[in-house]
């Protein structure tokens, strides 16, 4: 996958949940520009497939089963859609998702992530899914409203992971502050990663060249998902750091960046 370091690196120490919106519509050039990375996207995994669909969020809330804050409506929403076969399809769809996500924030869109079950009889949005695919996050896409709770705004855009573990807390075998740089800055940024009522469920280790991400706790398929979006930070913080590698999938752990001889 072609990682735009720089862009996606500040993109993640920038963005912040946001539920209010504009109602002003995306610009055309940056829509365009969206698309055409979900399509590249979309075709890293098979398992994995993005849409933005041009309604607002609000249409398609009722047919997640869950509770979520009060969102007020988007011009478009991202879809996170996963093929029902494939071991690994959950990490892929956090790892995926969250490349979809932060290209968004690049671009200027605000983005929230929402994952649950969802019930298509409740909604009059049409997804076109196929047989075997379902719906398993969406996000809303849109220009973050300036006006709305002006002190949560403030506060989160100064401080929007504040209320991150310390990383020795991530780091059940020990976070060594003799690690080579580019390892530290990789779990830093992957400990950034959004996860539901911030529960934070991935665990990092480093050997031998490579960097693990392992569950904490029972691991469901939606904790699968959120380690795989913070697979995906733990590989931009590495490249970052000025380290190639590749991403390997239950070699160890969930999965693994493999440090590449430079």
């Amino acid at each position: 996958m072609d990682i735009p370091v720089k862009r996606w690196y500040e993109a993640v120490k920038n963005r912040y949940a946001q539920q209010k919106y504009m109602l002003k519509e995306i610009k055309p050039f940056t829509l365009k520009s969206l698309s055409k990375k979900l399509a590249e996207l979309s075709n890293v995994y098979p398992e994995v497939r993005l849409e933005v669909y041009q309604k607002s969020i609000k249409e398609i809330l009722p047919a997640l089963r869950g509770k979520y804050g009060e969102f007020t409506d988007s011009p478009a929403f991202l879809a996170i859609i996963l093929q029902d076969k494939g071991k690994n399809r959950w990490l892929k769809a956090g790892y995926i998702g969250e490349a979809a996500i932060l290209e968004a924030t690049a671009l200027g869109l605000g983005t929230c992530w929402i994952g649950a079950h969802y019930l298509p009889e409740y909604t009059k949005v049409e997804l076109n899914l196929k047989k075997d695919e379902k719906l398993v996050a969406v996000s809303p896409i849109g220009y973050s409203s300036e006006n709305y709770n002006l002190t949560r705004n403030f506060i989160s855009k100064l401080f929007p992971h504040r209320d991150r573990r310390n990383l020795a807390d991530l780091c059940p075998d020990g976070y060594d502050q003799d690690w080579p740089s580019w390892v530290k800055n990789a779990v830093q940024l992957a400990s950034y990663a959004p996860s539901r009522l911030n529960r934070q469920p991935w665990r990092f280790y480093y050997g031998e060249g490579r960097l693990v991400v392992e569950c904490h706790g029972e691991v469901t398929a939606y904790k699968k998902l959120e380690c795989g979006i913070a697979l995906l930070h733990l590989e931009i913080g590495a490249l970052d750091g000025g380290q190639t590698g590749k991403i390997e999938f239950e070699t160890l752990g969930l999965a693994s960046f493999v440090k590449q001889n430079n």
